[in-house]
C-alpha cells in the first residue's frame, strides 16, 4: 500500500510588502517585535539608544 504525502497550497500577495524596511532597516515583523521588547511585553524594559 502506498501512502500519499499530504500537501498544502498557499498563495501570497506578491506586492513586495515583506521585503520593505523602515529607516532602521527592519521589516514589519521585526519592527513589531522590537516595539514589544521596548514596551516591556517581552521582559524587563531595556534602554537601548
Amino acid at each position: 500500500m502506498t501512502k500519499g504525502v499530504p500537501s498544502v497550497s498557499v498563495k501570497y500577495a506578491a506586492n513586495g510588502s515583506s521585503t520593505k524596511s523602515n529607516e532602521l532597516g527592519m521589516r514589519a515583523m521585526q519592527e513589531r517585535a522590537y516595539e514589544k521588547h521596548r514596551s516591556g511585553v517581552m521582559g524587563q524594559k531595556v534602554n537601548i539608544p
